[in-house]
């Protein structure tokens, strides 16, 4: 069976039926902010500040009476960028894959779905910073910001 498996995958793989790509797109202008589309989904960011690293937590949450299936057009669901001064000093999704695949998630009433990343900066970083959170879906394309400061 796993033999089967393995020739399987290096056939896909060899057709070009796998593939991935760099997730180093545009995310939503600052139009979209804070906006979930349509339908009742809310989010929020946290941002927790230590002393050497940063995490982000995005999530949303599913507050109306049905289920909300969100789309996707890739294996990436989320993504965090910190800026400084209103240019970019780190993206999370910058030095990943992600797979080129159409995929599906359901959301039922009262659930939340929680996206966490942590980033650590380089040596003398410090100041006054925004956090942008997205959610990746293609009809819901929420964001959230917050700002904080480091260290």
């Amino acid at each position: 069976m796993h033999t089967l498996f393995f020739r399987l995958s290096l056939a896909l793989a060899a057709s070009g039926a796998i593939a991935c790509a760099a997730a180093n797109g545009p995310m939503p202008d600052d139009s979209s902010a804070g906006s979930t589309g349509p339908g009742p989904l809310v989010s929020s960011l946290q941002v927790e500040t230590s002393a050497d690293s940063i995490r982000f937590v995005l999530q949303v949450t599913n507050t109306g009476p049905t289920p909300v299936t969100l789309d996707f057009t890739s294996g990436q669901s989320f993504d965090f960028v910190v800026q400084q001064g209103g240019r970019e000093v780190w993206r999370w999704s910058a030095d990943r894959m992600f797979t080129q695949a159409l995929r599906t998630e359901t959301l039922r009433p009262g659930d939340t779905r929680s996206f966490d990343a942590a980033w650590v900066p380089p040596a003398g970083t410090r100041g006054e910073f925004v956090a942008r959170g997205f959610l990746t879906a293609r009809q819901y394309r929420a964001e959230q910001r917050a700002q904080f400061r480091f260290p």
